[in-house]
């Protein structure tokens, strides 16, 4: 099974409405055949960019493929409570590849 390789952007936590790091340690947790690497490592599939608020001001790195876009409101803009965050990013990257 190949492995999805997957950059980790996270905004500044400036205001922050929900935990982040502990939602992403979570979903690393049960993120089957997916590596997580820092978003500027040189080569991933898929870039997931954390923002810890709805505001989304996290700035974004010059990458051309797939973006998931969590926020503490949404996961690529579609409503979801703090509690669901973990697994509707599981599903968002499952469209990209592996994920469960």
């Amino acid at each position: 099974m190949a492995t999805m390789k997957v950059g980790v952007k996270f905004c500044g936590n400036c205001n922050p409405y929900v935990d982040m790091p502990t939602i992403f340690k979570e979903l690393s947790m049960r993120a089957k055949g997916i590596t997580f690497v820092r978003w500027d490592d040189e080569n991933y599939d898929v870039l997931l960019v954390l923002s810890s608020c709805g505001r989304d001001c996290a700035t974004r790195p010059d990458f051309t493929g797939p973006v998931i876009v969590a926020t503490s409101e949404a996961v690529d803009r579609w409503p979801v409570t703090a509690g669901e965050l973990p697994d509707a990013i599981l599903v968002a990257l499952t469209k990209y590849g592996t994920g469960r």
